[in-house]
């Protein structure tokens, strides 16, 4: 079996969050299973390139990774509109990771023409949150570029919240079900590092954006800090425009002692990061799946999380809490949490092991099987 996974930016890119680890980890995974993987992307990485030689396929992890030189537009590189029609021509289904960018768009038509399966994740693109900015372009986007191939596409949705949010556009869509996961490997990897060994912190991952919802959390830490007065807040991750705003309310509350923004956090760093925290709180005003959930949860560390994220099962197995991401509701939670982390740490191994990505890989790959058998049927 050979399939392609189309997506805008691609690891070691992890300037782009959760997303990039997801696409990585699964592809790598399902590589295991004698399912040959091409990932089509570019080398976008911020401000920066990653340094592979571009437009030609890369060997990295069993994966073969073909990483366009992006040009003036986003994510995108001119040399694409002739080379996907070439590397999508000899594969079995094409699996598109990206709504907003002009590689799906591309990969649509080419695949419809060359008469491949085709899977679509949103990657959180359709939740009612993201219409907030730029709402009535991106209806026009899917209006004009996706819904005329709506017939083809069999969507992927990460979590039962997702596959209502495909619905609201796509009603009748054909969807699958395949959470993203984590790597039980990694449990132990880079925990060497110390430098949150001495720290007393609550933890946030996640790219500095509005959606993210710190600025919540931030105004919570008064009433926090009454009851725990020597514990900090380190919030880490790549900033999308939020960071001076967030600076801006943490000098307003003179609370510079307390809370500290500490940048990106490289592999390396970020399991001891989640290892050493209290627990990770994730405030957002919306998540498809949180993929740092997991990460936090293989470190044996309890997480909240806020109701407009599918993570009802923190509260159902006693792991975290599952609450509204309002100032007092999650000022009550962490209380809760610091009084009693033993507690909330017994089950995190038990709710890791649900989503292994060597778990979720065979559920990919039966789905994969699945989708390539139905094209071939008349």
């Amino acid at each position: 079996m050979k399939i392609a996974v189309v997506i805008p930016y691609f690891f070691p890119a992890y300037v782009y969050g959760g997303a990039v680890f997801a696409a990585y980890h699964l592809s790598r995974e399902i590589s295991n299973l004698e399912i040959d993987v091409k990932v089509l992307t570019t080398n976008a990485n911020g401000d920066e390139k990653l340094k592979f030689t571009p437009n030609t396929f890369t060997s990295l992890d069993n994966l073969q990774v073909k990483y366009y030189d992006k040009g003036f537009l986003p994510f995108f590189s001119l040399k694409m509109i002739f080379g996907f029609y070439k590397d999508l021509k000899n594969v079995d289904l094409v699996h598109i990771q990206s709504i907003y960018s002009l590689t799906t768009p591309l990969s649509l038509l080419y695949a419809y023409f060359l008469d491949k399966p085709i899977l679509l994740s949103p990657r959180g693109s359709l939740t009612s949150w993201s219409f907030n900015h730029r709402g009535f372009l991106k209806k026009i986007w899917i209006r004009l570029l996706i819904q005329s191939f709506k017939k083809r596409i069999y969507w992927h949705a990460t979590s039962k919240r997702e596959e209502l949010e495909i619905k609201v556009f796509f009603p009748k869509a054909k969807i699958k079900l395949i959470s993203d996961g984590t790597s039980l490997s990694q449990k132990t990897e880079y925990l060497q590092i110390n430098r949150w060994e001495n720290e007393y912190f609550i933890a946030c991952l996640g790219r500095l954006h509005s959606v993210k919802g710190f600025d919540i959390l931030i105004s919570a830490m008064p009433i926090i800090l009454e009851k725990y007065p020597s514990l900090k807040l380190f919030i880490a991750g790549n900033d999308e425009g939020e960071q001076a705003k967030l600076e801006k309310l943490i000098s307003n509350l003179n609370l510079n002692q307390q809370i500290k923004i500490v940048g990106s956090l490289d592999l390396k760093d970020k399991n001891a990061f989640l290892k050493n925290a209290q627990c990770l709180v994730m405030p957002s005003h919306t998540e498809n799946f949180g993929i740092v959930a997991v990460e936090a949860l293989l470190q044996s560390t309890p997480v909240i999380a806020s109701k407009n994220t599918p993570w009802e099962i923190l509260e159902k197995e006693m792991v975290g809490l599952h609450i509204e991401n309002s100032r007092n509701e999650l000022a009550k939670a962490v209380i809760t949490i610091l009084k009693d982390v033993k507690s909330y740490q017994k089950n995190t191994q038990k709710v890791v092991q649900i989503f292994s990505w060597k778990s979720i890989a065979l559920k990919y790959k039966m789905v994969l099987e699945e989708l390539i058998n139905q094209s071939k049927t008349p």
